[in-house]
């Protein structure tokens, strides 16, 4: 009795589809030194300070406060082409900084690199916004945050936004 159902068992594990298999690629590159974000207590800080909220609600985006993230380059021995995607929660399909911890509603962070290109939450930087570092070098690329009300009916209160970045090299 028992081998009728050991071979039974045998029997329907043969009989198993196959799962389909799918590609895996890896692809990357190994680097002597890549670039070492330079902050102070580790994190980029951005205090918007008051912002009348008017003008956040008549402009595409009001309260421009200039930021930097510098990179170290110095330990690498060739140039270095970088640029930054920034993460954290998006705000809606804006691809602006959802607020957190906050009491103002309808209202997020938007990110422009230096040449104004709305940089959005969690899209690789594009070619434009790329800078090359030179061999051992450092740089720092220049950005500026805003908050952005695109339906133009921000409420007041408190605006904070934690997000996070990477730095991409191509």
């Amino acid at each position: 009795m028992s081998h009728q159902r050991l071979f039974i068992a045998f029997s329907s594990f043969a009989l198993a589809t196959p799962a389909l298999a799918e590609k895996l690629e890896i692809t990357g590159e190994i680097t002597a030194s890549t670039c070492a974000v330079s902050t102070t207590g580790g994190a980029i800080s951005v205090a918007m300070g008051r912002v009348d909220l008017a003008t956040v609600n008549a402009a595409e985006r009001a309260g421009q406060k200039n930021f930097a993230i510098t990179l170290d380059c110095t330990g690498a021995g060739s140039a270095q082409q970088v640029g930054i995607r920034f993460g954290g929660l998006p705000d809606g399909s804006t691809g602006n900084l959802a607020l957190t911890s906050s009491t103002a509603t309808n209202v997020g962070v938007a990110i422009y690199d230096a040449q104004g290109a709305h940089q959005k939450i969690g899209d690789d930087p594009s070619p434009a916004s790329l800078v090359t570092i030179p061999a051992n070098g450092s740089e720092s690329l220049r950005f500026s945050a805003w908050y952005a009300s695109p339906g133009k009916n921000a409420t007041a209160g408190t605006a904070n936004a934690t997000g996070d970045f990477v730095v991409i090299y191509r």
